[in-house]
């Protein structure tokens, strides 16, 4: 069956980077599928200049430095330091150089060697079929791009390494490693036989492979960018309001980030004063209404705030997560509602803002909600229970003592509306947390670094908030 989520990536992939517009081919993409090679490759045929497409056209029939060479090979004069795309390139270009001509193949003109090659291909330890591979993909390049193939090939000097590295740069159509992390922050180590550096960005492909352990890995080969030309391409994102400042002066601020590629490089802050430009009210008024509800504003109506968004949430987990009104959206629209008006940071500490757990819950719900039990006793000794939503299921935690929790059996456990969770304090040390006392017991019986490991899996945010 088809997988979908492949599916749809891939044609987000397409549709960000111009290729296809609501299902169909643009005219860029049409250029970039008439090209014989990947759509990678073919994206930089399509852009390349002409005193690059040389290089664009080889590096796109070569699969990689790695399976172009022998184990045991020699590089000396052909090597590009920092990048496997163009070392490749400059061996294919020494051997039509010193053992090519121009010639025909079924009626295609393409670059056909001597005797010698087998010679230089020993000596150097490159693949004679890699080369000849090359050699008709090459062709095959030419003839798309309407142009004739030439006799000789310009080697990868300092001044065409730096016009392919701007290509890459700027138009990143390959995997990209910077600090070998990927976007998504998976650890992704230099090839060892690359001769791409381990520092900055590498734009190349990622291969996966599992080590003699049978652990998952992943390794790069490609070109490496500088920081400096990653940052020249980088875009910033659009801008949004944030408050900075330690409380008692705190303020808006402009946000934009520096991102490329997916990955985030910095972000920038400038202060926002006076009134607020049309187009970040909306985002000034969420990001206040965040702040209040966080506790985290001076504004004169805070502390009643925070203690009323406290009931209303403690209200919500008891009700399993029927009361909607005490849910985190519900009180950000609610507060966000009432600065509507608000166009300065004074104006927002001159609104005034209310928030009355008993005009939003009828009476009969609150005494219901309030009377659910906040503790019960186990083997004489007070043990509190708090409420709370785990993946969507109204659960209530225990909060044992580690003695209690090792004295404690099933058979003891109350009788409760909703199933029960479990949580050992430990000073010094994250809370254990489990779904059964059988679970529970046994994490207890773990060493302290197995049993931080299980912690960091299984962590879950506590009272339906963010994770602390």
């Amino acid at each position: 069956p088809l997988d979908r989520i492949a599916y749809g990536r891939a044609v987000d992939l397409l549709t960000g980077r111009g290729l296809i517009e609501n299902g169909r081919l643009t005219e860029y993409g049409r250029e970039v599928e008439a090209m014989p090679v990947d759509r990678s490759w073919a994206e930089l045929l399509v852009q390349a200049e002409p005193d690059v497409v040389p290089l664009v056209a080889v590096c796109s029939n070569i699969d990689s430095l790695h399976r172009m060479t022998r184990e045991e090979r020699d590089l000396h004069g052909a090597e590009v330091k920092g990048s496997d795309h163009l070392t490749a390139y400059n061996l294919y270009t020494e051997a039509v150089n010193q053992h090519g001509s121009l010639g025909q193949v079924y009626g295609l003109p393409r670059h056909v060697f001597d005797e010698d090659l087998e010679e230089w291909g020993e000596r150097r330890g490159v693949l004679i079929k890699a080369i000849e591979d090359i050699a008709m993909g090459t062709a095959s390049v030419y003839r798309s791009l309407e142009l004739p193939l030439p006799r000789t090939l310009p080697y990868a000097n300092r001044e065409l390494r730096a016009r392919f590295a701007d290509l890459l740069a700027r138009w990143m159509p390959f995997d990209l490693v910077i600090d070998e992390q990927t976007a998504d922050g998976q650890e992704v180590r230099v090839a060892k036989t690359s001769v791409a550096g381990s520092w900055g960005a590498i734009a190349g492909s990622i291969r996966f492979f599992a080590d003699r352990f049978g652990v998952p890995r992943a390794s790069v080969e490609g070109t490496t960018l500088s920081y400096e030309l990653v940052r020249r391409h980088a875009a910033l994102g659009p801008p949004s309001v944030v408050l900075t400042g330690p409380r008692k002066h705190l303020q808006l601020s402009v946000s934009r980030r520096l991102s490329y590629f997916g990955f985030d490089l910095e972000t920038e802050i400038e202060p926002l004063r006076g009134r607020i430009p049309d187009p970040l009210v909306g985002s000034a008024r969420d990001a206040l209404a965040a702040a209040v509800l966080e506790g985290r504003t001076p504004h004169p109506d805070q502390p009643k705030l925070r203690r009323a968004a406290s009931i209303l949430r403690e209200w919500w987990r008891r009700s399993g997560g029927a009361l909607d009104i005490g849910a985190e959206p519900e009180l950000h629209r609610g507060i966000a509602a009432q600065l509507e008006g608000m166009r300065s940071w004074d104006d927002f500490l001159k609104t005034p803002l209310r928030l009355e757990p008993e005009a939003l819950v009828p009476e009969a719900e609150r005494r219901r909600l309030d009377a659910l039990p906040g503790m019960v006793r186990l083997h004489g000794d007070a043990v509190a229970i708090e409420y709370d939503i785990d993946g969507g299921v109204a659960v209530v935690r225990l909060v044992l003592r580690e003695g209690q929790a090792r004295r404690l059996s099933p058979s003891e456990l109350p009788e409760l509306d909703r199933p029960a969770r479990f949580e050992v304090m430990r000073s010094g040390e994250p809370p254990v947390r489990a779904e059964t006392l059988e679970e529970l017991k046994a994490l207890l019986r773990q060493p302290a670094r197995r049993m931080r490991a299980h912690e960091r899996r299984n962590h879950r945010p506590r009272r339906g908030g963010r994770r602390r």
